[in-house]
């Protein structure tokens, strides 16, 4: 008979060894059950707020002065006659309740939440949110017959782009004609209506502030110095960043948007103006790249509006075109541009431009006036006219600005007429002057 197996203290059973690894079995499965629910207290990485270039994480708290200001009827007009450029492109990020409009507050990250804006009930008079702009109804009274029409007013002008040793920056010059023949350069010609306008409407009575006195840019930044934002800008919007994409943003950035947000910083913290004049000459794009002449020249005014689903869904975008429509700067902006268009058109007799619907659409009878969102007469908190008169690279403009900046009339094309600049200037000036004796109360001899 055979005698069971016995054991050394060097060896164990095979049973205890089976224990050993059941154990070891046992205590794997159940680290490997354990880890999805480590991995799932642990949250996916939120991601930035869908923001504009150089714009800034929105505070929605600046809403809460406006809570219960406006009621329902008039955000949904304001929003789908005005802002939205079509009225389904807001329903994703703007949802219009009977009481209240639920906005979103990031974009790409729903669970971030809704602001909740309250609309007004009861009375259907409306109650004014904070602003530092005046209405010519809230202007002091003016006398009648008075030769200051614009007295007590606060007027912003902004030339717009920049010119100098900057202006390769801008994109916005070229030459036309031989050697002696003067470059356009657009930076420099809004300049030089600027300072016409600031002469003028300050003998008018107003109190004129240049967002820029000079060629040079308002910003600090530069491009060199925007390389990072570049490269970070091309990464949340899903592009390749190649150094190509990365120069070409980068230069927008110092150019555009870091530019234009420094004027817009002036404006609204320092010079608060009851309306912003943004300078600017139109042009007329020419194929392949080398600037040709094109026709026909035209004119045209901006008021803010035609936000499209993709600008609507950049939060601080989406902010800025709220605070607007709570404000009310639209009432305000729509009535100048169309009176100051028409006097426009009797100075320069250009013909109107007209966009598409796609990104500009009409918000008037006026033929003259159209909505569009650009950067500044979104980030300027009051009413803005952005100016887009005569098209640079049309023959007759070009030969105007080979002109230059003559006193009294000459002849150009038949017609005896200003230099461009101050034709500019004057179609602008009878324009708010004459708004402005129409809008502002008056008191008689006397009466005061």
């Amino acid at each position: 008979m055979r005698k069971p197996k016995t054991f050394t203290s060097r060896e164990s059973p095979p049973h205890a060894n089976l224990r050993v690894v059941f154990a070891l079995l046992t205590w794997s499965g159940s680290l490997l059950a354990a880890l999805p629910s480590l991995a799932a207290e642990e949250p996916p990485p939120t991601p930035p707020p869908f923001l504009a270039r150089l714009g800034s994480v929105p505070d929605w708290s600046r809403l809460d002065p406006y809570q219960g200001t406006m009621t329902r009827e008039e955000f949904v007009h304001l929003l789908r006659h005005c802002y939205a450029r079509k009225p389904e492109e807001a329903d994703p990020v703007i949802r219009v309740e009977d009481d209240r409009a639920l906005i979103l507050k990031q974009s790409n990250l729903p669970e971030a939440g809704w602001y909740d804006l309250r609309f007004k009930t009861g009375s259907p008079l409306p109650d004014r949110g904070p602003d530092y702009w005046k209405s010519p109804l809230e202007v002091a009274d003016l006398p009648a017959n008075s030769t200051r029409p614009l007295e007590g007013l606060r007027i912003a002008v902004d030339p717009g782009h920049i010119g100098g040793k900057w202006v390769t920056w801008d994109d916005r010059h070229f030459k036309l004609g031989g050697a002696d023949t003067l470059e356009v350069r657009e930076g420099e010609m809004t300049l030089q209506v600027a300072k016409i306008l600031r002469r003028d409407l300050t003998l008018l009575g107003a109190e004129v502030f240049l967002t820029r006195e000079t060629n040079d840019p308002v910003t600090k930044e530069r491009v060199e110095t925007l390389q990072d934002e570049a490269r970070a800008y091309v990464a949340r919007r899903g592009q390749i960043p190649s150094p190509a994409l990365i120069a070409s943003t980068a230069k927008a950035m110092f150019a555009i948007s870091s530019e234009i947000r420094a004027r817009g910083d002036l404006i609204n913290d320092s010079i608060r103006p009851d309306l912003a004049l943004c300078l600017h000459f139109d042009a007329s794009p020419w194929p392949g790249g080398r600037p040709v002449f094109r026709s026909p020249n035209h004119l045209h005014l901006l008021v803010n509006g035609c936000y499209s689903a993709t600008e609507m869904a950049e939060d601080d975008t989406r902010l800025e075109m709220i605070l607007r429509i709570l404000q009310r700067i639209y009432y305000e902006e729509i009535d100048l541009a169309d009176t100051v268009s028409r006097t426009l058109w009797k100075e320069t007799r250009l013909p109107s431009f007209a966009y598409d619907g796609t990104s500009g659409m009409s918000v008037s009878d006026n033929d003259y006036v159209w909505a569009r969102n650009l950067l500044a007469n979104r980030v300027f908190l009051c009413p803005v006219l952005f100016f887009e008169p005569f098209c640079m690279n049309h023959q007759e403009t070009h030969a105007r600005v080979q002109e230059g900046a003559y006193r009294g009339l000459r002849e150009i094309n038949g017609v005896y007429r200003k230099n461009i600049y101050q034709e500019y200037a004057d179609g602008v000036t009878a324009g708010l002057v004459r708004y402005y004796r129409e809008h502002r109360r008056r008191t008689a001899p006397g009466e005061r």
